[in-house]
Protein backbone atom coordinates (compact mmCIF):
# COMPACT_ATOMS: atom_id res chain seq x y z
CA UNK A 1 0.00 0.00 0.00
CA UNK A 2 2.97 2.40 0.86
CA UNK A 3 4.97 1.68 -2.06
CA UNK A 4 1.07 2.25 -4.32
CA UNK A 5 0.78 5.95 -2.36
CA UNK A 6 4.77 6.98 -3.24
CA UNK A 7 4.01 5.68 -7.26
CA UNK A 8 0.81 8.29 -7.02
CA UNK A 9 2.80 10.82 -5.50
CA UNK A 10 6.10 10.27 -7.29
CA UNK A 11 3.39 10.66 -10.99
CA UNK A 12 1.98 13.43 -9.94
CA UNK A 13 5.16 15.26 -9.21
CA UNK A 14 6.49 14.14 -12.49
CA UNK A 15 3.49 15.72 -14.09
CA UNK A 16 3.12 18.80 -12.18
CA UNK A 17 7.04 19.51 -13.37
CA UNK A 18 6.43 18.74 -16.73
CA UNK A 19 3.37 21.18 -16.93
CA UNK A 20 5.49 24.10 -14.96
CA UNK A 21 7.84 23.65 -17.63
CA UNK A 22 5.83 23.96 -20.35
CA UNK A 23 4.42 27.03 -18.90
CA UNK A 24 8.31 28.57 -18.33
CA UNK A 25 8.81 28.54 -21.79
CA UNK A 26 7.63 31.70 -23.10
CA UNK A 27 5.78 31.48 -26.53
CA UNK A 28 7.02 33.99 -29.24
CA UNK A 29 5.53 32.15 -32.15
CA UNK A 30 4.29 34.89 -34.14
CA UNK A 31 4.74 38.37 -36.04
CA UNK A 32 7.07 40.89 -34.45
CA UNK A 33 7.59 44.81 -35.62
CA UNK A 34 11.90 45.12 -34.57
CA UNK A 35 14.07 47.45 -34.85
CA UNK A 36 18.03 47.10 -34.57
CA UNK A 37 20.60 49.74 -34.25
CA UNK A 38 23.20 49.44 -36.38
CA UNK A 39 26.66 51.02 -36.38
CA UNK A 40 24.70 53.08 -40.07
CA UNK A 41 21.73 53.94 -38.01
CA UNK A 42 18.18 51.66 -37.19
CA UNK A 43 16.93 49.63 -39.12
CA UNK A 44 13.21 48.18 -38.94
CA UNK A 45 12.79 45.06 -39.78
CA UNK A 46 9.50 42.24 -39.60
CA UNK A 47 10.62 38.94 -37.45
CA UNK A 48 8.26 36.20 -37.99
CA UNK A 49 8.84 33.13 -35.40
CA UNK A 50 7.77 29.33 -35.63
CA UNK A 51 8.24 27.86 -32.79
CA UNK A 52 8.75 24.08 -32.29
CA UNK A 53 9.96 23.30 -28.67
CA UNK A 54 13.14 24.95 -28.44
CA UNK A 55 13.72 25.77 -31.87
CA UNK A 56 13.00 28.80 -33.86
CA UNK A 57 12.96 29.08 -37.40
CA UNK A 58 11.09 31.78 -39.36
CA UNK A 59 11.68 34.51 -41.47
CA UNK A 60 13.09 38.50 -41.25
CA UNK A 61 11.26 41.01 -43.36
CA UNK A 62 13.87 43.80 -44.49
CA UNK A 63 13.68 46.17 -47.15
CA UNK A 64 16.32 44.98 -48.91
CA UNK A 65 14.70 41.19 -48.95
CA UNK A 66 13.50 38.39 -46.41
CA UNK A 67 16.08 36.22 -44.80
CA UNK A 68 15.74 33.12 -43.13
CA UNK A 69 16.36 32.69 -39.80
CA UNK A 70 17.23 29.94 -37.06
CA UNK A 71 17.45 29.44 -33.56
CA UNK A 72 16.04 28.85 -30.25
CA UNK A 73 14.20 30.00 -26.98
CA UNK A 74 14.76 28.43 -23.75
CA UNK A 75 12.53 29.94 -21.20
CA UNK A 76 12.86 33.89 -21.69
CA UNK A 77 16.07 33.90 -23.45
CA UNK A 78 15.90 33.80 -27.12
CA UNK A 79 18.77 33.84 -29.69
CA UNK A 80 18.65 33.55 -33.39
CA UNK A 81 20.53 34.57 -36.34
CA UNK A 82 20.60 35.28 -40.45
CA UNK A 83 23.06 36.16 -42.91
CA UNK A 84 22.91 39.10 -45.28
CA UNK A 85 25.23 39.80 -48.71
CA UNK A 86 26.45 43.48 -47.78
CA UNK A 87 28.54 44.52 -51.17
CA UNK A 88 29.49 40.68 -52.20
CA UNK A 89 30.34 39.74 -48.37
CA UNK A 90 28.52 37.99 -46.16
CA UNK A 91 27.58 39.08 -42.68
CA UNK A 92 26.12 37.28 -39.78
CA UNK A 93 23.13 38.65 -38.17
CA UNK A 94 23.32 37.28 -34.16
CA UNK A 95 20.33 38.22 -32.32
CA UNK A 96 20.33 37.48 -28.59
CA UNK A 97 17.60 39.09 -26.18
CA UNK A 98 15.08 38.82 -23.11
CA UNK A 99 11.07 38.34 -23.96
CA UNK A 100 8.71 40.02 -21.42
CA UNK A 101 5.28 38.85 -22.47
CA UNK A 102 5.13 41.11 -25.76
CA UNK A 103 8.72 42.69 -26.02
CA UNK A 104 12.10 41.75 -26.35
CA UNK A 105 14.81 43.49 -25.99
CA UNK A 106 18.76 42.29 -26.45
CA UNK A 107 21.50 42.88 -28.37
CA UNK A 108 22.44 41.95 -32.47
CA UNK A 109 26.27 41.54 -33.49
CA UNK A 110 27.72 41.62 -36.66
CA UNK A 111 29.59 38.46 -37.74
CA UNK A 112 30.79 38.26 -34.02
CA UNK A 113 32.14 41.70 -33.83
CA UNK A 114 30.27 44.85 -33.29
CA UNK A 115 27.18 44.48 -30.95
CA UNK A 116 24.15 46.83 -31.23
CA UNK A 117 20.88 47.08 -29.27
CA UNK A 118 18.03 45.71 -30.79
CA UNK A 119 13.95 45.98 -29.31
CA UNK A 120 10.77 44.35 -30.80
CA UNK A 121 6.87 44.48 -29.90
CA UNK A 122 4.37 41.78 -30.38
CA UNK A 123 1.86 42.76 -33.41
CA UNK A 124 -1.13 42.54 -32.45
CA UNK A 125 -3.58 39.70 -34.08
CA UNK A 126 -7.50 41.33 -35.24
CA UNK A 127 -8.26 38.07 -35.49
CA UNK A 128 -11.14 36.92 -32.75
CA UNK A 129 -9.52 34.21 -31.04
CA UNK A 130 -11.43 31.04 -31.27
Amino acid sequence: MKQAILLTVFAFAMVFSSVANASAQTSVAGEWDALMNTPGGSIPLKLIFVVDGEKITGTAKRSRGDVAITGTIKGSDIAFSYTIDYNGNAITMSFSGKVDGDKINGAVSFNGGNEESWAATRVKSDKPKE
